[in-house]
């Protein structure tokens, strides 16, 4: 026998064994079913709390006050939407692109914020001041105007936005401390969605 042929395979054989298992243990994390619950999405954890009852032996009992969840999980800490004349808003704590925002407020039954007169512009400002959030404003390149997500043109005596400073980078809008600003709709900002009061 070519021991030539032999030590290479023996060689590759338990590298591709273990690239094969850690491909079979790690794939489901990454690309999870459809419909399945991820491992991370919404995942419920109870806090332990070690209590000292002699010196050197440690008692856990849990803390039946505390419950740590995951960003995901919307069932345990309600969402803050705030009320301001016929409408709720939400003001995102995390970040995303423009379109996982848009979705995010869709999973809400609302959308991204359009902005209709200056009282409601005024509410944003005073709510915005430390932060970029994305609002439902694109750019329409094919028409060179800007847009609300209602398909209604950008009305000028409402704000002035800020130029734009690159061709096709710009597309979408933020809101901070009530001024609008062209920002790339693949930037990580908060957003703020809306939606009517019933």
């Amino acid at each position: 026998m070519n021991l030539q042929l032999v030590i290479p395979g023996l060689v590759i054989l338990p590298i591709k064994l273990v690239g094969t298992a850690l491909f079979l243990i790690y794939f489901p994390q990454i690309f999870p079913m459809p419909g399945s619950q991820g491992t991370l999405n919404s995942t419920t954890e109870e806090s332990i709390t070690v209590v000292q009852t002699t010196p050197g032996l440690p008692k856990t009992q849990p803390d039946t006050g505390t419950i740590t969840t995951t960003a995901r999980d919307r069932t345990a800490k309600p969402l803050q939407w705030e009320g301001h004349r016929g409408n709720y808003y939400l003001f995102s704590k995390a970040k995303g692109v423009w379109s996982s925002s848009r979705t995010e407020c869709d999973e809400q039954s609302s959308d991204l914020v359009v902005i209709s007169d200056r009282k409601e512009l005024e509410f944003l400002r005073n709510k915005t001041r430390d932060a970029d959030y994305f609002i439902g404003l694109t750019y329409s390149e094919m028409e060179r105007r800007w847009y609300w997500i209602d398909k209604t043109e950008l009305t000028r005596g409402l704000f002035t936005l800020k130029p734009k400073t690159l061709e096709y980078e710009n597309d979408c809008a933020v809101i901070r401390a009530g001024e609008v600003s062209p920002a790339s709709c693949h930037q990580l900002n908060h957003w703020i969605c809306e939606k009517t009061m019933k």
